[in-house]
This record gives C-alpha cells, structure tokens and sequence, in this order.
C-alpha cells in the first residue's frame, strides 16, 4: 500500500518544493500530470502507479521498480531511470531526451512515439522494448570525467568506460579514504586508483579513479573524523 495520498504529495510539492522520495512506497498512486521536477524516486516502488502527463524532467528515478506503471505523454528529459524495472511500463509519446536509461529493464515496454533523441539505450533494451525507433548513443569525443561533491555520495553514478571519477572533500589530504567493495567478473577490477587530473584548487582533497571494465562496484568512503562510512554505487558500461 503506497505510504502517501496524491493530496499529501500535492501538499508537500507546495510546502518543500522538489519532493525527496527515495526507497519510498508509492505502488498504484495516481501521480498524474504533478509537477514533478527533479523529484528523488531513487529505489522507490512505482509499480503499477499513474505518472501520465507527469512533469519529471531531471527526476531521478534510478533502480525505482516501476513494472506497469503509466509514463504516456510523460516529460523524462534528462530523467535518470538507470536500472530500473520498467517492464510492461506504458511510455507512448513520453519525452525521453538525453535520458539514462543505463541498465534499464524494458521488456515489453511500450516505447511507441516516444521521443529519445540523445537517450542512452542500447540495441537489447530496443529489441526488448516495443516500438522503440532507431537509437543511438550521444557521440563521445573522448572519456569524460564525473565529479561527485562529498555531500551528494548518496547518490549513484553512471559512468562509461573510459571515464574518470573524482570524489572531492573539504580538508586535507587525510580527510577520507576510500575502498572498492566489489568488482567485476572474474575478479577485474572495475574501478582502478589514478592520480587526480592536476593539483586541487582550494582546500579540498580528491580521490580518483578510472571505469575500466563494465560492471556494478560499490566505493565505500571511509572518513578519518569519526563519521560513519560512506557508500557510493558506481554503474560502468561500455
């Protein structure tokens, strides 16, 4: 049973403004046409839930189980819905530019008119999907590096390989460390420790590695002041 009404979600987007909703129960609810902008469904339950017409540009939607649910005519630019479960979701004429769908599951999900243009969407999930048009991945002039703040940990990372992820934190040199939790198949090593690009600017201490393999890792960041430690999920693709 979803834990809120369409009514208190309506309130609470008037009272905080951008709703944070990770991990929350929301199976079935009626979330049509809000102004959902940039709104947290991280790791939400979102089957079977109404978001036609829904505003979600920007909306994290990443590892949210959404099997059923209802995106037509939805506004999913820039959306990250990387791993979710979007099986037999409906999304005719939703707006799904420059959108991840890294991970994605899409079987049977129903893609017809939908708008994808810069959409990360490989050739299986298209095969899997029903009426999605020709896709291709945003040409790439070379790897890119990812910067993540160390007060935004919580929230996954997508990176291809190729690319450089550099953790920042205030502090010195000691502030934190950091250890890959898992790696790839056959024991590769998904994530591997490189010098950061250049000195740090500020004070402020950069932790950096580089996506080598495809796979899921997990960097857990150890802080040396007594803080708990941290976890960051990292998704690498080809």
């Amino acid at each position: 049973m979803a834990e809120f009404t369409r009514t208190e979600l309506i309130r609470k987007i008037a009272t905080t403004g951008r709703l944070q909703l990770a991990g929350t129960d929301l199976a079935g609810l009626d979330l049509s046409n809000l102004t959902l902008v940039g709104a947290d469904f991280s790791y939400a339950d979102l089957t079977g839930a109404d978001l036609s017409g829904a505003q979600l540009s920007g909306a994290s939607l990443w590892s949210c189980r959404a099997a059923g649910a209802r995106f037509s005519g939805a506004n999913l630019t820039g959306a990250s819905l990387g791993l979710a479960d979007l099986t037999g979701a409906d999304m005719r004429e939703a707006l799904l530019e420059r959108a991840d769908l890294t991970g994605a599951r899409l079987n049977g999900a129903d893609l017809t008119d939908a708008r994808l243009r810069g959409a990360w969407l490989d050739a299986m999930q298209r095969a899997l999907a029903i009426g999605a048009p020709p896709l291709r991945y945003p040409a790439r002039s070379g790897p890119g590096v990812r910067v993540v703040d160390e007060d935004h940990l919580a929230e996954p990372v997508a990176l291809r390989c190729g690319d450089r992820l550099e953790i920042h934190f205030s502090g010195s040199r000691d502030a934190a460390d950091a250890r890959v939790a898992q790696h790839g198949a056959d024991g590769a090593a998904i994530l591997a420790p490189v010098d950061p690009a250049g000195p740090a600017r500020g004070p402020f201490h950069v932790l950096a590695f580089e996506a080598v393999v495809a796979g899921r890792a997990q960097l857990v960041i150890e802080h040396r002041d007594g803080r708990d430690p941290e976890t960051l999920e990292v998704l690498v693709t080809p």
